[in-house]
């Protein structure tokens, strides 16, 4: 079946539209499943596709959803919080804040034709993930006014006279209060927070072997979009900034006498990309079906503008995964669902190198084998490999209703000991629990929703790299509309 002209306008429509803000922070920073129907499942459909968006997931489901096309949209809700804690002279003085910008619009696209009995093209368009943090409050830069105070006992300005002990000590230090109001000229501690996004355009071909067994093959074509803000009380981590002589009198206070320009409070950076995806879908029994897919990592091209925040020069690859799972038939209307994934976080390395770590007297340092931000082995949010666990069910009610749900849990990518920089990037949650419904008027439309609701978890250090106190949690609630149309 041919594209009609209206076809190829929704299509360019709906792939601009995919960068509008996303952010997904479920397992890790990727969404747990991409359309409605999917989300329906929490994401369990490597052996069950649902739609066009197949792709996104398993290539080989584009062979058996039919011929299609579907367009829909996300309703995303993530809370998020940070909390630093510092005591010192009696007193205790929590610098925390929520994260605004807290309402998210993510759109996915797909469409898939018959060439043949054997053979079917598609493409699906989602949003892969992204992470978005946007503080009032500077954290990191008020928590260093803080300790700063407490360890000048509070020179003027703000307060008038040395900071009396006791616990009244932590009016002396008022919300609000920066680097800037004791003497240190620190740039860029506005505003804290980084908005990243990424979508995949993912083209396939999917191959019936035979009645029993189906493989595809896709190219997963990456885009990023990505900003940082506020983040100038770093500038001594970089590398340009800790190895210019003009700084060795500065950087030991704190501050850059001659700070980097790529490091923070650049504006929008563009970042290209492209990897493969291979996937099987097999009816290894009347009432059993298996599939399995594999994704390469998608090796991106680097933000220039921020080659001083991420490793290896500013870049930020999408990690590699795999997935397994399969699907019972246990009555004619009625599937159960289990899949496993296993997310490589850990092969990029400005995900996975450690952030700072407390160094007694001197606070943030590098950890052992670190290096500066930039380079190879740089700072980064010290993110481990993750397995996630997805189970669902799917009841065919009538030709018209068909019920869904599903439970979702995923490994802590995050440990306890890098809570500092995880302010930017709180991808705490870990339990998930969906439910969803197609309804169809007709043999040709669909109409499905799916809501998700991921639990409030935290992570927290007794010991952060400022050497105070600190934690960050999340929660999330999502709601998914699309619509389908059978050719």
């Amino acid at each position: 079946m041919k594209l009609s002209a209206g076809w190829c306008r929704a299509i360019t429509v709906i792939t601009g539209l995919t960068f509008t803000p996303v952010v997904s922070a479920t397992t890790g920073y990727w969404g747990i499943g991409y359309g409605a129907k999917a989300m329906g499942l929490a994401g369990a459909v490597v052996s069950n596709p649902q739609d066009s968006i197949a792709a996104s997931t398993n290539p080989a489901g584009m062979a058996l959803v039919g011929e299609r096309f579907d367009v829909g949209m996300r309703f995303f809700t993530p809370q998020r919080e940070a909390t630093l804690e510092t005591s010192a002279l009696g007193a205790t003085f929590d610098v925390d804040d929520e994260s605004r910008s807290d309402l998210f619009k993510i759109p996915n696209f797909g469409y898939t034709s018959k060439v043949n009995d054997q053979l079917w093209w598609g493409i699906s368009v989602y949003g892969n993930g992204g992470l978005n943090t946007t503080y009032d409050r500077n954290l990191y830069d008020e928590t260093a006014a803080v300790l700063g105070a407490f360890s000048q006992g509070i020179p003027s300005p703000p307060a008038p006279a040395p900071i009396p002990p006791g616990p009244g000590a932590a009016a002396f230090v008022p919300e609000g209060t920066s680097t800037k109001d004791f003497g240190l000229p620190v740039k860029d501690v506005g505003t804290l927070g980084v908005d990243l996004k990424q979508a995949l355009f993912v083209p396939t071909l999917s191959f019936r072997v035979t009645e029993d067994h189906t493989f595809g093959a896709s190219l997963l074509l990456g885009l990023q979009r990505f900003q940082a803000r506020g983040l100038g009380n770093f500038q001594c981590f970089t590398g340009s900034v800790a190895t210019n002589p003009a700084n060795a009198a500065t950087c030991p206070n704190g501050f850059a006498a001659v700070p980097s320009d790529k490091l923070t409070n650049n504006g929008y950076d563009w970042s290209y990309g492209a990897g493969v995806r291979v996937g099987w879908i097999g009816d290894v029994h009347s009432r059993l079906t298996l599939g399995a897919a594999a994704s390469s990592k998608v090796y991106m091209t680097e933000f220039d503008d921020y080659e001083e925040l991420f490793a290896e020069d500013g870049d930020f690859d999408i990690p590699a995964s795999f997935t397994v799972g399969a699907t019972f038939k246990a009555t004619p209307r009625l599937n159960l669902s289990f899949d496993f994934q296993r997310i490589f976080y850990e092969g990029v390395n400005s995900i996975s190198n450690e952030g700072p770590v407390f160094v007694p007297g001197a606070g943030p340092g590098l950890p052992s084998g670190g290096d500066w931000l930039g380079k190879k082995d740089g700072l980064g949010f010290g993110w481990e490999d993750i397995n996630v666990y997805r189970v669902a069910t799917e009841y065919f009610y009538d030709d018209q209703w068909t019920w869904r749900a599903g439970f979702l849990y995923t490994d802590q990518v995050i440990p306890d000991d890098q809570v500092l920089f995880n302010i930017l990037a709180p991808a705490t949650v870990q339990k998930h629990v969906t439910v969803g419904f197609t309804y169809s008027p007709d043999k040709n439309s669909e109409w499905n929703f799916a809501y998700m609701h991921a639990f409030e978890e935290k992570v927290e250090s007794s010991q952060t790299a400022f050497g105070v106190p600190g934690e960050i949690k999340m929660h999330q609630n999502s709601l998914d509309v699309s619509y389908s149309y059978k050719f």
